[in-house]
């Protein structure tokens, strides 16, 4: 997994997206720069990487126009004019997606392109969220073998070199599971631990989790 920050000039995001797919990434999910104003240059940017042209896409223009509508039935907004920085938000590179967007303006944008999944998301997060959780994540599922599991919790210890140890043993004791620590600054009490596993059973993912935290909190409670 790679993560690139990327400034608001199209070449770049250009060349982010180039070299994702270069180190073999097959799903590329960005951030931000959806919007209306002429800062917002995601979608350019990713035209650019594989240079294709730009078009209005007539799903994206009538999810702008339904937000709009429902933003000014509302009284959110004083207009609900398709003006052309809204219509700006449905001009999407040819060939993709749009992906429909409950909470704001803004369409997220889905492109498969040289046996990858390009995915645009909005940067504000109450929309980023809507669309990954209802758009994007049921795409991803049926790309996924298997199933996973994951937990989340804390330890009363205080030192993370004391608790590198128990989660080597507790992964030993547990095979298939991935441990890693949430650590906070020193003298604070508590250290979150984050277990996940995969498999092809969604039942013995969960139990193989739940071994594999018993048995950290047995070891931890030895070391207070």
């Amino acid at each position: 997994m790679e993560r690139f920050t990327v400034r608001d000039v199209v070449p770049e995001i250009a060349r982010a997206v180039k070299r994702a797919l270069e180190d073999g990434c097959g799903l590329v999910i960005i951030c931000g720069g959806l919007g209306p104003t002429h800062d917002d240059m995601t979608v350019k940017g990713v035209a650019e990487a594989f240079c294709l042209p730009m078009e209005i896409d007539a799903e994206a223009r009538e999810i702008v126009t339904r937000q709009h509508n429902e933003l000014h039935n509302l009284g959110i907004i004083h207009s609900s004019d398709l003006t052309e920085a809204r219509i700006k938000m449905a001009i999407l590179p040819k060939g993709s997606k749009a992906l429909d967007n409950r909470v704001g303006t803004a369409p997220g944008v889905l492109l498969e392109r040289e046996g990858a999944t390009i995915i645009l998301l909005p940067g504000v997060p109450a929309e980023l969220m809507w669309i990954f959780d209802n758009q994007v994540m049921p795409r991803i599922m049926t790309r996924v073998d298997g199933y996973f599991h994951e937990e989340t919790f804390s330890l009363h210890l205080r030192d993370e070199s004391i608790l590198a140890p128990i989660i080597d043993k507790a992964m030993l004791a547990v095979p298939g599971v991935w441990i890693k620590s949430l650590v906070k600054p020193y003298g604070e009490t508590g250290i979150r631990l984050w277990i996940s596993a995969r498999g092809d059973s969604k039942q013995e993912v969960k139990a193989r989790v739940e071994r594999a935290s018993e048995t950290l909190k047995n070891l931890a409670e030895r070391l207070i």
